[in-house]
């Protein structure tokens, strides 16, 4: 995948996944929201797969 092939370059490739629509209000999907939950991303570096709201995934 992209970011594993530019880590070595020091180069982070991170993605944002927002289930639903982007709306105004919303405490997860909305645009202020998502641009810090993008800053965040951004300063941190860790993670390479980031969910906007927590996904309940059945075990």
């Amino acid at each position: 995948m992209l970011h594993e092939v530019l880590r070595d370059e020091n180069i982070h490739v991170a993605q944002l996944i927002v289930p639903g629509a982007i709306t105004r209000g919303h405490p997860t999907h909305d645009p202020d929201a998502l641009a810090a939950t993008l800053w965040q991303m951004h300063t941190d570096r860790e993670d390479f797969r980031v969910f906007a709201e927590p996904m309940d995934i059945p075990t």
